[in-house]
């Protein structure tokens, strides 16, 4: 008399894996699988608001070396790099009207007067960085020191609009950072 039914199921030397270890095992992988699939997700939107952030760095960056660098190669005067409004063409051997304070588009395009950041620059949708608004504040410190400001708004994750600002000092001598 036989007293296992497991036995008369299985044929001699026949072996395999109960359904209750199959569903443990594909539970286990799952759990795994799902783990994966969020640290990819994780792993894209930090690449994304790394991007954003290194391109914003650079923008703000580039910005403020042209400042200087209108200064240094004396395209505009000390007086002429202000904001609208407070110009000072004493001396200056071009018209400006200055660098608007408000959030524009970041255009790849300079315009006429081939100056970043000013108001003249193309806005429509194939000269625009989308989504990336740029903000020059120019303050006077002295006579001969400004404070360059340039703040500039992108996206970030879930929607969110990241701000990131950079701050240069101008003085008055091009001689001091400029050799020729």
């Amino acid at each position: 008399m036989r007293t296992s039914m497991r036995n008369e199921r299985r044929g001699s030397g026949e072996a395999g894996f109960t359904l209750v270890e199959i569903v443990v095992a594909m539970t286990v992988l799952l759990i795994g699988l799902i783990g994966v699939a969020a640290a990819i997700t994780y792993a894209l939107a930090a690449n994304n608001m790394s991007r954003n952030v290194t391109t914003g760095k650079l923008m703000v960056t580039s910005m403020l070396e042209q400042v200087e660098t209108l200064r240094n190669t004396q395209q505009l005067t000390f007086g002429q790099i202000a904001n609208i409004g407070q110009v000072d063409s004493t001396g200056a051997t071009r018209p400006f009207a200055g660098f608007p304070n408000d959030f524009r588009p970041v255009s790849t395009n300079p315009g006429p007067d081939g100056i970043f950041g000013t108001a003249d620059d193309p806005t429509d949708q194939a000269n625009v960085i989308p989504n990336y608004f740029r903000r020059i504040v120019i303050t006077q410190l002295s006579p001969n020191l400004k404070r360059i400001q340039v703040t500039l708004r992108f996206p970030g994750n879930n929607g969110q609009i990241q701000e990131l600002t950079g701050i240069s000092y101008l003085n008055n001598d091009a001689r001091s950072n400029y050799r020729r």
